[in-house]
């Protein structure tokens, strides 16, 4: 029995090539919730959520009833009942990704942003087949619920940068001609989109029609000062300048690739199975599986470190990111608190945007991910209070978060938590400060040392690194030290 499922246009399963009838619209929310994550457990709650809202009091009078029954309807209607199981607290899908066209379309388009700069041809074929994958003007269409909704947003704004990938590569390749009706229809559909309005003017110079050009940029610059205050930024009225000049204007504009992280921190130690689960989960992509969770659907992936203070969730998010940054040559954008538009307005200049102080939160998180879409980035966002604004919604990009509360992160985040260290561990740490001898004289006054510290790694590093400045001091000393000022 081999089944398909098409979630990027309406809703629909295949079985051996024969359409199967889903049921009710509410029935058909549930497949959608977990086909967007398939293998994985989706809590009750969370689709109980994603068709009914936060909001308890509009829940029908038992919601867990219902969503068993739809399940028990779907069990049905899919012919194999073994393939929904109830686990848990939740439900699980258990078909491969492959089965699910959105899965097939991410992977395509991953290949492609990987292969955009060595073998555009070829990443340009990819994008293309991948976007026939699309049968409908809307993925999930006619699927309710708050869940699907948010779904629409993520998988649209996925379709949008991949759309402007292709154009973009259209243009790079000298598939001008092809490329202006459809540039022109980008251009209409998202009006501010400053980088699509470039695209376009390129085209039209490169066809010959530079009055056409000129026009198409007198327009953009009227609706943004219109709307928003705003001059066109540097690329796009560098590139009319040469229109109006004449002069041949350069093909691609050469986009900055930040470089934030800190520096990595050599005495990790600990988090050999944490740093591999979170390293895999982004490098996943929207690809393969990733174990603890799945990645965003039609979006990117997004890690959660959690933990008590000094268990040193920022060490961990930058050695993971420091770790994965080969997988997202665009570039790593890092911030360290502050409020959403102070490090929106960073990471857009940092992106090669124009600064754009004082404008609404709503935006620049617009632009934000426009300047996102077609590249691969790594965020990190360490101990910011409010990261949803800053997280990417595109494939090809990946956010290493700590210090989050759960719900601000999306519901499908690979969420683990930082703990404490275990003896062993925290006295390896000591040991690679202080050194190995001296720490191997006093192991009764060592493992109190560690018991003080909570076995925290930044209050280790922090009392193993007084004792490695005092090397007239013993292990005890710092205890009885630590203990006095109590």
């Amino acid at each position: 029995m081999r089944l398909e499922f098409r979630v990027l246009g309406p809703l629909s399963a295949r079985c051996d090539g024969g359409e199967i009838e889903l049921g009710r619209p509410q029935q058909r929310a549930v497949l959608a919730a977990l086909l967007l994550a398939p293998g994985q457990l989706v809590p009750t709650d969370r689709l109980v959520e994603g068709l009914w809202g936060e909001d308890d009091s509009r829940w029908p009078k038992d919601p867990v009833g219902q969503i068993g029954t739809h399940v028990h309807r779907l069990r049905r209607a899919l012919g194999a009942p073994e393939l929904l199981v109830a686990a848990a607290g939740g439900y699980r899908l258990a078909v491969p990704r492959e089965a699910v066209d959105l899965f097939r379309y991410e992977a395509a388009v991953a290949e492609a942003v990987a292969l955009r700069h060595r073998e555009p041809s070829r990443a340009r074929e990819l994008l293309g087949r991948a976007l026939d994958a699309w049968t409908g003007g809307r993925a999930l269409d006619g699927v309710p619920g708050e869940f699907a909704e948010r779904a629409r947003e993520r998988l649209a704004a996925g379709r949008f940068a991949a759309v402007k990938a292709l154009l973009d590569l259209d243009v790079a390749l000298g598939r001008h001609v092809e490329a202006v009706e459809p540039l022109a229809v980008l251009a209409a559909e998202y009006p501010q989109d400053e980088e699509v309005h470039r695209l376009h003017l390129l085209a039209l110079h490169r066809c010959g029609h530079r009055t056409e050009a000129l026009a198409v940029y007198e327009a953009l610059r009227e609706r943004l000062d219109r709307e928003l205050g705003l001059e066109p930024g540097a690329a796009v009225v560098e590139l009319a300048n040469r229109i109006r000049s004449g002069e041949a204007p350069a093909s691609l504009r050469r986009l900055p690739r930040p470089s934030q992280l800190p520096s990595d921190i050599p005495d990790l130690v600990g988090r050999a199975g944490l740093a591999r689960r979170a390293e895999q989960a982004l490098r996943a992509g929207g690809g393969a599986p990733v174990a603890g969770g799945a990645p965003l659907a039609g979006g990117s992936p997004v890690v959660g470190l959690s933990g008590p203070a000094g268990s040193g969730k920022s060490a961990l998010a930058v050695h993971v990111a420091h770790a994965a940054q080969d997988a997202f040559p665009d570039g790593q954008l890092y911030a360290s608190g502050g409020e959403p538009g102070t490090v929106l307005a960073a990471f857009l200049r940092a992106l090669g945007e124009r600064p754009v102080g004082g404008a609404p939160v709503g935006e620049l998180v617009e632009r934000y991910r426009a300047a996102l879409a077609g590249r691969r980035v790594l965020v990190v966002l360490d101990g910011v209070p409010e990261p949803g604004p800053l997280l990417p919604a595109t494939s090809g990009c990946a956010a290493v978060v700590t210090g989050a509360d759960p719900g601000a992160l999306p519901g499908d985040a690979v969420r683990l938590t930082v703990g404490a260290l275990e003896p062993h561990d925290a006295h390896e740490l000591l040991a690679r400060i202080v050194g190995v001898e001296r720490i191997s004289r006093e192991p009764a006054a060592v493992a109190e040392l560690a018991e003080i510290c909570g076995h925290l790694p930044v209050l280790l590093r922090t009392a193993a690194t007084r004792l490695a400045a005092r090397p007239w001091w013993s292990v005890a000393d710092l205890v009885r030290w630590f203990t006095e000022r109590g």
